[in-house]
């Protein structure tokens, strides 16, 4: 283990005994439209790689270092409700003017989809990205993150639980990162089968997007897929004051600064007590679910230095009571969380090709519980979380790039739970991680090969994880291929318990074909996964036993369709999955219960242009699940189907209403089976508190500048 560590080590050293010269003058530009005015906001890409390299700030200016040896290169310059251009500049002193046309998409013609198929970069073309008018306006989010990528076809969704099943993989198995950091608590509080949201809100992001079937060593270990949120840089911060009201609570956030430094103040305030009058719900609440938050986020850009912060307080809690079975008394379930959380992230450019990428973050959570499962107990958790992260990113020449750091993060988790006695859990661990990854990308054909190794000094265990991508596009065809190892560690649910355990893992491979021909575009996508060291736990008595036995296999194929007809957008997809895992309290291999065989999504967008409105449908079915008694006798789980709506009117450019509803034809649909559930259902199958949900939600703008959509 010494040996791999130190071989590790010497591998990823010379990346930082590099010695750097410094550049010439980067190239300068302004963008404008035909009065004349800025543009902000401008992805400005090089097309020869499909990469973006820089973007224009408030007074459409922007900047661009390259190395010496680069005498012209082709930049396209996007922007939504202009024409794109493409260009062969030549770097000089003077700075370039740039014209943009307006074009037939302006914001009455706002088209909202989800964007899969990408030019062909450093890795992993196929993954869907979101922006924030997508999230706001998908009939499935009602204004969530997790709501909007849970549309994707590669995943499943159980609203027992509400979080992502990528790819055959269990809910704990996509992890959330934002500015690449690892972010261990993400999620909201939950009831008993209420769906979870994201803490993080769409208006702070200026790209989310799902990986799955694949993704970079610069990012950590998850078995099935990856949430990477990047947070606004100081170019997309309007200085305005923006208010939202809805059912499910309001927000109020004020912008302030210059072109070179901007601070944004939040405040929000979660509440679903209307929404637990207006529909009906199984359970008595005493208390629905209620979440204030404070944040205060700051973005500066200073000679090419991009620095961003925040700071942020959120509490949430509820309380309801439920009988859990027929044998069982009346519990008087209450729950609270606090989490602070706090984060810096650094971009600054040594010289024309090495960059330093640094980062770290804290998150301090304390939660309270009582009457979770069993009369009279309780629980108190306490977790700190920190990570620090420093990368240099090479460009060797125009093709080739080398990314390579190091990660280290420590956690400190501790639980008091009293029923009858009195137990005290809990671990601390120290994480220290080494990245390196390899990109080359040239006429249309990119490889990219990567390597991760991490030593965690609480399960004493050293991982080495080597990831393969290659893609080629030819004309409207793409062709992609990859292959990775991945290995997680355990949730604080399984390491409060013990300590000898290494992580389980797993070996992905995918094959994608992809056509885009005008708007329509075709996607086929095969994936196999193979785990091992899956954890099983034994026994009822606490606390728990486990051991490392468990694994299995699980492949599947998503058919993809996409395409446009004048002001429709429109998406088909069919996803086949089989699996076959022994994990948990599944001794066997057995079909997970949060699975189904076979999924078929539809969504339709449709803009309305005499409305102004962007009318949402969505559509989901599936061929039912196989649940398991106490004995593992099979449980078959019926077929579930909702329809979602959604409607977006734009008002003007400063004022937005958005309205949504999940399940509208009110579908009894069961997502699980629980032995223990016979109060709420006598056939021990689960399903939500509610049969549907709604949003309706206000947005406006207070200043100059429009919403931030």
């Amino acid at each position: 283990m010494k040996t791999n560590l130190r071989y590790l080590i010497y591998s990823l050293l010379p990346l930082f005994l590099l010695e750097v010269a410094w550049a010439r003058e980067p190239l300068r530009g302004q963008i404008l439209d035909l009065k004349g005015q800025p543009i902000s906001s401008v992805q400005i890409m090089e097309v020869g790689r499909g990469m973006q390299v820089s973007s224009s700030d408030a007074r459409g200016e922007f900047s661009l270092i390259l190395p010496d040896s680069v005498e012209t290169i082709t930049l396209s310059f996007v922007c939504e409700g202009y024409r794109t251009k493409v260009m062969q500049l030549v770097p000089q002193e003077q700075v370039y003017r740039i014209l943009l046309l307006p074009s037939d998409r302006q914001l009455s013609d706002v088209v909202v989809r989800a964007h899969r198929l990408q030019q062909v970069s450093s890795f992993a073309p196929l993954s869907t990205q979101l922006t924030t008018l997508q999230v706001l306006s998908s009939p499935r989010a009602l204004a969530d993150i997790l709501g909007a990528l849970s549309e994707s076809p590669e995943v499943q969704v159980s609203d027992i639980d509400g979080r992502l099943a990528v790819q055959g993989g269990a809910p704990g198995e996509t992890q959330v990162y934002v500015d690449g950091l690892l972010l261990p608590n993400p999620y909201t509080l939950s009831s008993h089968n209420g769906g979870r949201r994201t803490t993080i809100s769409p208006s702070a992001c200026q790209s989310m997007r799902l990986y799955s079937g694949g993704y970079s060593a610069a990012y950590g270990e998850a078995l099935s897929g990856i949430v990477a949120l990047e947070t606004q840089e100081l170019s997309s911060m309007p200085t305005n004051t923006e208010l939202s009201l809805s059912l499910l609570g309001g927000s109020v956030a004020t912008t302030l600064g210059s072109t070179q430094a901007k601070v944004r103040l939040q405040a929000d305030y979660t509440d679903l007590t209307l929404i637990n009058k207006l529909i009906p719900s199984y359970y008595p609440w005493r208390r629905s679910f209620h979440s204030p938050s404070l944040s205060t986020t700051f973005a500066s850009d200073v000679k090419g230095s991009k620095i961003k912060a925040q700071l942020s307080y959120r509490h949430m809690g509820f309380a309801y009571d439920r009988l859990p079975n027929n044998l069982s008394p009346l519990l008087h379930t209450t729950l609270g969380e606090d989490q602070w959380y706090g984060r810096v992230t650094l971009r600054r450019p040594l010289t024309s090709q090495l960059q330093w990428e640094l980062g770290g973050h804290t998150q301090l959570r304390d939660l309270t519980g009582r009457e979770l499962e069993h009369t009279g107990d309780r629980v108190q958790e306490q977790e700190l979380y920190a990570e620090l992260r420093s990368a240099l990113r090479w460009r060797i020449s125009d093709a080739l790039t080398w990314l390579s750091g190091l990660d280290y993060s420590y956690r400190d988790y501790r639980q008091t739970y009293r029923r009858g006695a009195e137990y005290r859990l809990g671990f601390r661990d120290h994480l220290g991680t080494l990245f390196s990854e390899l990109s080359w990308l040239s006429q249309g054909f990119t490889v990219s090969l990567g390597l991760r190794g991490s030593y965690s000094t609480y399960l004493r265990d050293l991982g080495l994880s080597p990831r393969l991508y290659t893609g080629y596009r030819w004309g409207i065809h793409l062709l992609s291929a990859s292959w990775g190892y991945y290995q997680q560690m355990p949730s604080a649910d399984i390491l409060r318990f013990s300590s000898s355990l290494t992580r389980p893992a797993v070996s992905s491979s995918q094959l994608t074909y992809g056509l885009v021909s005008g708007t329509h575009s075709l996607q086929i996508a095969l994936y196999h996964k193979w785990y091992s060291r899956l954890v099983r736990s034994f026994g009822s008595s606490y606390p728990l036993t486990f051991d490392q036995q468990g694994g299995g296999e699980s492949y599947g194929a998503n058919l993809i369709y996409t395409g446009k007809i004048s002001n429709l957008n429109y998406s088909l997809a069919y996803g086949y999955t089989n699996a076959r895992l022994s994990y948990d309290r599944y001794h066997h291999r057995l079909f997970p219960d949060y699975l189904s065989p076979h999924t078929l999504k539809a969504n339709l967008r449709y803009w309305v242009r005499s409305l102004s409105s962007l009318i949402g449908v969505s559509y989901y079915i599936d061929s039912g699940a196989t649940g398991y008694d106490a004995s593992l006798e099979r449980v078959a789980i019926p077929s579930r189907q909702r329809l979602d709506l959604s409607w977006t009117y734009v008002i003007s450019p400063r004022m937005v209403i958005y309205t949504g509803c999940q399940n509208i034809l009110g579908t009894t649909n069961y997502w699980g089976f629980d032995p223990s559930y016979g109060h709420d259902d006598p056939s021990g199958l689960r399903r939500t508190p509610s049969s549907r949900m709604i949003y309706l939600g206000i947005f406006f703008a207070l200043g100059r500048k429009p919403l931030n959509i």
